[in-house]
């Protein structure tokens, strides 16, 4: 009954969550504002599952997975990594607290060290760390290679003389390096091609379902991560304004925002395409050193009434597991667009 207890309880738990940065405005004395990259979110993902957080440039999305990962600093929060406040550790423990959390960036071409060869870049994390023993180490690099698809041969090469998608896929292979409990991906794909992307989404999930991985996956596009996740946060100026399960979320999104980005999600199914109504979102995103009081989508929003403008809605949950911030969203789950 114990393991059962264990295995229900989220591998990452967040809560209240916050970054902020300080920005001088005003001549040598004037006070520091604050821009809240991040404003109190809260989310949960389950061992073996993935989530993705999902919005467009600004939303706070990235910033959230630094924070995560404490390669930013969260102004306040909790981060819990299997029963670990991850944002509790310094010094020693948190760097062989890292080993449990790694990171697969955005660009395979300013992420990998170029004056190191391939085998070199996949055994740093196991030397930095002294995970195992030295004689052992250059034969979990020759597993890892051939997991991800690259020959052993590949090893002595530098990352030049590898193409974009072959590089990414050596930073998989360094990120499962130290046997990670947890995989945040920032938007893996977004510099490759999409033949190439397709490629790699579909190598992650079958590391996933090999080595049992968990992943908190970023992305602007829901496209990609519609075929890659089992649950969807959606973020706008800072907050989640959305989060369901990926069934729940693609078949009925709740939120106009979410409403809007998924609008414009291409599709080959010609009955879905006449189906989908294109959504515009008019005007730009409020200033993120005045935000204003109310729900900060409602500036852009088709359907904004008075209370939205004055009031900011709190994240309440309208069916299970799905939750929306949004004042005309009731219990009967319909989207006021």
């Amino acid at each position: 009954m114990k393991d059962q207890t264990h295995h229900d309880k989220p591998l990452l738990d967040v809560e209240n969550l916050t970054v902020r940065f300080a920005v001088k405005r005003g001549g040598i004395f004037g006070k520091a504002k604050y821009l809240y990259a991040v404003d109190d979110i809260s989310f949960q993902i389950k061992r073996g599952e993935t989530l993705a957080i999902v919005g467009e440039s600004g939303s706070g999305k990235t910033t959230a997975a630094l924070a995560v990962a404490r390669l930013v600093n969260a102004y306040k929060g909790r981060v819990d990594l299997d029963g670990t406040n991850f944002l509790a550790l310094d010094d020693e423990a948190l760097r062989q607290a890292r080993a449990k959390m790694q990171f697969i960036f955005q660009d395979p071409y300013s992420s990998l060290n170029p004056r190191l060869r391939a085998e070199k870049i996949v055994r740093e994390p196991l030397d930095n760390l002294e995970a195992g023993p030295e004689a052992e180490r250059q034969g979990v690099v020759d597993r890892l290679f051939k997991a991800v698809g690259l020959h052993p041969e590949q090893q002595r090469l530098f990352p030049h003389q590898f193409s974009g998608g072959q590089r990414q896929r050596i930073g998989i292979a360094r990120a499962l390096a130290t046997q990670p409990d947890l995989i945040i991906c920032d938007e893996p794909v977004s510099a490759l091609d999409v033949a190439v992307q397709a490629q790699i989404l579909n190598l992650l999930r079958k590391l996933q379902a090999d080595f049992g991985l968990t992943f908190l996956f970023i992305s602007h596009d829901l496209g990609v991560v519609q075929h890659m996740c089992d649950s969807i946060a959606v973020m706008y100026m800072g907050k989640i304004v959305e989060h369901a399960d990926r069934i729940s979320l693609f078949n009925n999104p709740l939120h106009p925002y979410t409403k809007a980005l998924l609008s414009a999600v291409p599709s080959v199914d010609k009955k879905r395409r006449e189906q989908t109504k294109r959504i515009l979102i008019p005007g730009d995103p409020p200033d993120p050193l005045a935000l204003p009081e109310g729900c900060r989508f409602a500036n852009r929003c088709p359907v904004a009434q008075d209370r939205c403008k004055a009031e900011q809605p709190a994240l309440k949950q309208i069916a299970e597991g799905h939750k929306v911030a949004c004042h005309l969203v009731d219990e009967r789950a319909i989207s006021p667009l």
